[in-house]
């Protein structure tokens, strides 16, 4: 009998919770990104997923908790089996301790050894059964990520490292007969894991080796002795993701194939649980770090009207440019509660300044469409009002209006240019405006709502705070001109 079944696997995740942007405009990886591909996978194909050591990072980002905010992101991964690797040991055998109590997946590690009680300090392995296919995973390290642990007495009196070979036999003779295949999952490195492999007694079988460490690149799994392995580089931009096909009868790998995976936003979605928490982990621990000051700006800066732009409706929309894969944003005006604020900034400043939290979405606008819209927006509404003003841009825009007698005939727009290149008709232009812009696009615009939309984030504020706290020294308000009225004067 043929089973077909998936092996999904991760490895040197190193603390990545948000998601990169490329050249190209395009999202790129993140924990949200990996939770929603490997979450369809499991819908759709008999799924086992696995990562291979290093979820943390010792850095500034992960040393004010010691990585747990990351470990609570991986828990709703829900991977089926962790091993350990180098950074999960940065911090000593007390914080791994702790790390083994916080994690709420199976970590595997047959290497350590309590002395005394001549037991494993974690599970060894464990079996998984994946749609008939009983799989025994083994998790390994090797000596030199050990010694990181025992550099004190008690460590050192305590624990002691098992040969990998020695304890693969043990586990593949405690579990005789009740599997199929057996799957390492290792953090030696690529080189020394072909070493392994090449070296492994005959008298110890594997079928196939999931990897880390080495933050390579590989464009096909490697095969050593028959075994394929292979790694899925570095951080949380790839997976690795193998198709077996298996003879239950003769319990081996008749076929296979690998790739790795590139998780963009072409390929995966957004998983609002993770980027919900992800924001408060993040928001949370830089509050507290910094004693509810969360960012200084360079003087007190002002939003005193919607009609012209201002100080702080420059800076928050350049925030979310920077923020996410888009070219322009285009935010209410009205959405800023605030007549000032700084230079001092508190989360009570910030929440009042911006306190419409909402989903942002990017959305694709030919150069046409956007100077419709502008068209619309200084148009003469039946009322006899004229809707200008009532947003703030991003940087590199440039709208020059001219409100000559604009009560009774309305604006015209003289100039719309995008990082000093006039607005072409037929370029593409993304384009990032909140969810509910979007769904008055009709009102604010005079068009339906563009599309099709892509959301980015579920909650700009958290995106907002985000910024503003990772900025170093003061925050300064831009200086340039991008919205300029020529003859306004006030009417009805």
């Amino acid at each position: 009998m043929h089973k077909k079944i998936t092996i999904l696997h991760a490895n040197d995740l190193h603390g990545q919770l948000s998601f990169t942007v490329g050249k190209d405009f395009k999202l790129y990886g993140g924990i949200s990104m990996l939770k929603d591909y490997v979450t369809r996978c499991r819908r759709e194909h008999p799924t086992f997923f696995g990562i291979c050591g290093d979820i943390l990072q010792e850095d500034v980002w992960g040393s004010d908790y010691k990585g747990t905010n990351t470990v609570s992101l991986i828990n709703l991964l829900r991977p089926d089996a962790l091993s350990l690797g180098n950074h999960e040991l940065d911090y000593g055998l007390s914080h791994l301790m702790i790390f083994k109590e916080c994690i709420q997946n199976p970590v595997l590690c047959c290497n350590i050894w309590i002395k005394k009680l001549n037991m494993p300090l974690f599970q060894p392995s464990r079996i998984y059964e994946v749609d008939g296919v009983r799989l025994l995973v083994i998790g390994i390290i090797p000596d030199m990520f050990f010694r990181k642990i025992v550099n004190d007495a008690f460590c050192r009196d305590m624990t002691e490292y098992h040969d990998s070979y020695e304890e693969i036999r043990r586990e593949q003779k405690k579990n005789e007969g009740k599997y199929d295949l057996c799957v390492l999952m290792s953090h030696y490195g690529l080189k020394e894991d072909e070493d392994f492999l090449n070296g492994l007694p005959e008298d110890i079988r594997v079928d196939l080796l999931l990897g880390g460490h080495s933050h390579v690149c590989m464009d096909e799994a490697k095969v050593v002795r028959g075994i394929p392995m292979a790694q899925s580089s570095y951080g949380t931009t790839h997976i690795g993701r193998f198709e077996l096909d298996v003879d239950l009868d003769a319990k081996k790998i008749t076929d296979y194939t690998w790739q790795r995976v590139e998780l963009s936003e072409e390929n995966c979605g957004a998983d609002r649980e993770v980027d919900e928490l992800a924001d408060k982990v993040v928001f949370q621990r830089k509050k507290e770090s910094r004693k509810e000051k969360i960012a200084t700006f360079a003087a007190k800066y002002e939003h005193k009207s919607r009609l012209y732009e201002t100080q702080l409706g420059k800076l928050v929309a350049d925030a979310f440019l920077e923020s996410y894969p888009v070219e322009l944003v285009i935010l209410q005006s009205g959405s800023l509660r605030s007549k000032e604020c700084g230079p001092e900034v508190t989360e009570k400043d910030l929440r009042t300044l911006y306190p419409f939290d909402d989903a942002f979405m990017k959305v694709p606008m030919s150069g046409k469409m956007l100077r419709d819209a502008f068209d619309y927006l200084f148009m003469l509404k039946p009322d006899g009002t004229v809707m200008n003003g009532t947003f703030v841009f991003s940087k590199g825009f440039y709208l020059k209006a001219d409100f000559t007698d604009c009560w009774h005939q309305g604006c015209r727009v003289l100039e719309l240019a995008l990082n000093g290149e006039p607005i072409e008709d037929d370029r593409i232009y993304q384009i990032g405006v909140t969810k509910n812009c979007l769904s008055n696009f009709a009102k604010y615009f005079g068009m339906p709502s563009p599309g099709p939309a892509k959301t980015l984030s579920f909650s700009t504020f958290y995106d907002l705070a985000k910024w503003v706290m990772t900025k170093d020294g003061e925050i300064e308000a831009p200086k340039d001109e991008r919205f300029v009225i020529l003859n306004y004067e006030e009417g009805k």
